[in-house]
């Protein structure tokens, strides 16, 4: 019998915001890269994304964020210290608490949700992996949208130094679960990524379901468990 919902943050509860994307473009080129063009400028960036979440899921790590951008400089052949790629995240996260991702759910209506199955003795966790942006910053997001009181604990795997489907990211969800009595056989795992979400959890042997937010109302999904 379910009795604990871990759901993923991004792509399952909230979607990144453009005007975010947008900003970071015109800082970067704009502070450091002014002979870049706008199209190169993004297409290192998307592609350091991308390596970075190839390397997080096929070995288990968590690249941190500073070094994610040290990357991206070096591609033009800039050498970016550790403290400036720290006052670089800086900066942009105050750009990005601005422009917050965007809430795939009606908040209102999630929040009455996650109230009923509360009173029917579920719990909650977000369970999400992280790149460019920290969890530390996406705490700040769910606290902007009162929702950290609805969640038992959160897990992000810049803060566990490994990633979904990373058996170790998903033994830290069983461990938790277990601080609060809740068993292994009891957690349902939601997410966006089949490989990430489901494959992940099905080889640490916990309960999951796929969700394409496009075609699925994750309200849905939950009150008809």
């Amino acid at each position: 019998m379910i009795k604990h919902i871990s759901l993923d943050f991004w792509n399952t509860l909230m979607i990144s915001n453009k005007e975010f994307s947008s900003y970071r473009l015109e800082f970067l080129k704009k502070e450091f890269l002014p002979n870049i063009t706008s199209k190169e400028l993004n297409f290192y960036l998307e592609k350091i994304g991308e390596e970075s979440d190839i390397i997080n899921m096929s070995e288990g790590v968590s690249i941190p964020s500073e070094l994610m951008y040290q990357r991206l400089f070096a591609q033009f052949e800039i050498e970016l210290d550790i403290s400036e790629a720290q006052d670089l995240y800086d900066s942009l996260e105050l750009f990005f608490l601005d422009n917050l991702p965007k809430p795939l759910v009606d908040l209102d209506k999630f929040k009455k949700a996650l109230k009923i199955l509360k009173n029917r003795g579920f719990t909650f966790n977000i369970s999400s992996n992280t790149a460019f942006i920290k969890g530390k910053t996406l705490r700040r997001v769910l606290k902007h949208y009162n929702l950290l009181d609805y969640f038992d604990f959160l897990i992000f795997s810049d803060e566990i130094n490994c990633s979904k489907p990373s058996h170790n990211f998903f033994d830290k969800l069983v461990k938790d679960c277990e601080e609060i009595n809740i068993l292994k056989k009891s957690i349902l795992h939601i997410g966006d990524s089949y490989e990430a979400d489901v494959e992940g959890a099905q080889l640490s042997q916990i309960k999951s379901r796929l969700i394409d937010y496009k075609k699925e109302s994750l309200i849905d999904l939950l009150m008809n468990l």
